[in-house]
């Protein structure tokens, strides 16, 4: 780019250009999977080039939250262009973008594309997503969309193959993305406490249309993310690993996708796994090593960074009707949270390891929890992250309670 317009003395245009440019032809390489062609034009101040691939699958803006590590690519192109378009045949694609306007003998003859007509139009499989988590997914697609792209970086010397894996992994996750309904998500903590609760963040049956040769890629996107999950349950990768229910939901949506296409299926139900005790070796350390990071006088319960829960002193205990903190030490902090908002929490909990996302954060609320009895009663809380080591944290919550 800057050996062509140093040629016409458009230096000036050069940030741009090279930094839509990027963006197309990491889109190519990361989501394509296959060749990629580059075609430039330039006259005087005037600038169009052509980004071409053989996938089919036409880019889409993600709408994701502004502290999102992937996912503006689309967004930076249109910034840095006047204008920008796509061009779907039935072998691939074209993405250009212009700056000025090419004199009327070079522009593109468009009349020569090749639309996607009836007659190329790839046949699809109709899968039907019964009590589909629609908040869960919408954390979960930010949150896959990074991992994807970190293990992508992690393994690509070792592993060049990982390219194609990536590229099918990405067309898997954006099939879903873009069929699948969007909660909005509000900035207001009120609204979004009132508005993220069952059965508003459920759609009850949800159709999605897979393209035939994509339902393999499901099958890519469970194993890459699997094993990038994994990647960064050791450390290994900057993103946060997986919450258990997230993960599980990753596997029924890929198992779903691909039994109903397989042939006749009776569609399964999501039917999410809550308050699970998580092994881990730490266990019964828990307790003891916790225990000085709260104030044992005050009503308080810390969870770790799986969110579970570490500590909870005497007075929210007794609160909460648990006898000792045996009782809820090592268990999943939904076990106090009603069932109609653990959509929001897990989706919140994702959206903040991901990105940053903390609406609720450092802030005074009253939410209603659920006492040992299962009754539920509201309280005010703050919830504090709090820094153990350059890489642990602890979650604090402390209770007003009469």
């Amino acid at each position: 780019m800057r050996e062509v317009l140093s040629t016409t003395r458009a230096d000036d245009l050069l940030e741009p250009a090279q930094l839509a440019t990027s963006e197309l032809v990491t889109n190519a390489v990361v989501h394509a999977g296959t060749e990629i062609g580059i075609r430039i034009l330039a006259v005087g101040r005037a600038l169009r080039v052509e980004i071409t691939d053989g996938s089919t699958r036409l880019p889409v803006k993600r709408m994701w939250s502004a502290t999102a590590g992937t996912g503006r690519g689309l967004h930076v192109v249109d910034q840095s262009s006047e204008r920008w378009d796509v061009e779907a045949g039935p072998r691939g694609k074209t993405v250009w973008f212009e700056i000025g306007h090419l004199p009327r003998a070079l522009q593109p003859n468009r009349s020569g594309a090749s639309p996607v007509d009836a007659e190329h139009r790839e046949s699809t499989v109709q899968v039907i997503l019964l009590d589909m988590p629609l908040l869960m997914h919408r954390a979960w697609q930010e949150h896959a969309a990074t991992l994807l792209r970190e293990f992508l970086l992690y393994t690509l010397e070792a592993d060049p193959a990982v390219l194609d894996d990536h590229a099918a992994a990405s067309d898997a996750l954006s099939i879903l993305d873009e069929q699948l309904p969007r909660p909005t998500l509000p900035v207001d903590p009120e609204e979004l406490m009132a508005n993220l609760v069952e059965p508003t963040v459920t759609g009850r049956q949800v159709i999605l249309d897979v393209p035939t040769s994509s339902v393999p890629h499901f099958a890519v996107l469970d194993d890459v993310l699997s094993r990038a999950g994994a990647a960064a349950q050791d450390g290994l990768l900057l993103g946060p690993p997986t919450q258990p229910e997230i993960r599980e939901m990753r596997q029924w949506l890929c198992a779903e996708v691909t039994a109903q296409a397989a042939g006749p299926a009776t569609p399964r139900p999501w039917r999410a796994r809550t308050d699970a005790r998580q092994p881990s070796d730490k266990d019964a350390a828990l307790g003891p090593t916790h225990r000085d990071l709260v104030p044992l006088e005050e009503p308080v319960i810390a969870t770790d960074q799986r969110y579970v829960i570490v500590a909870a002193t005497p007075p929210i205990l007794r609160f909460l009707g648990y006898r000792d903190e045996t009782e809820l030490l090592g268990r999943r902090i939904l076990v106090l949270i009603p069932q109609r908002y653990h959509q929001a929490h897990i989706a919140g909990t994702t959206f903040h390891a991901t990105n940053g996302r903390d609406v609720l954060l450092d802030r005074w609320i009253t939410v209603p929890v659920v006492r040992a009895d299962g009754s539920e009663v509201p309280v005010e809380l703050r919830v504090e992250p709090r820094r153990l080591t350059e890489d642990d944290w602890i979650f604090v919550a402390t209770f007003r309670v009469g």
